[in-house]
């Protein structure tokens, strides 16, 4: 196997080298509506990945955070500062 690929140079005198990837049609409606809400295109999304400016994160790490953050902002909201023994919980619950 072997890459075919050209060099040009960017408008910002950056060299680029042209590669071909092979994508279904789904996976690359995705990356142009990705591309589309940061106003890139294609190519400078896949640049901005590869040198770490944006990066990909899985959506369940994200809610994780999400939801972490959620029970931080809870636990310092002054209303729920009153605390419940565990002896009252276990008994309301029947345990």
């Amino acid at each position: 196997n072997y890459a075919e690929f050209k060099l040009y140079m960017s408008k910002s005198n950056t060299m680029k080298i042209s590669y071909e990837v092979n994508i279904t049609p789904e996976a690359l409606a995705g990356i142009k509506t990705i591309a589309a809400k940061f106003n890139l295109s294609i190519s400078k999304l896949f640049e901005q990945v590869g040198c770490g400016v944006l990066a990909v994160i899985d959506s369940e790490e994200i809610e994780d955070y999400l939801d972490l953050q959620d029970a931080l902002e809870a636990e310092a909201n002054p209303e729920n500062q009153d605390t419940i023994p565990w002896e009252k919980v276990k008994q309301e619950l029947g345990l």
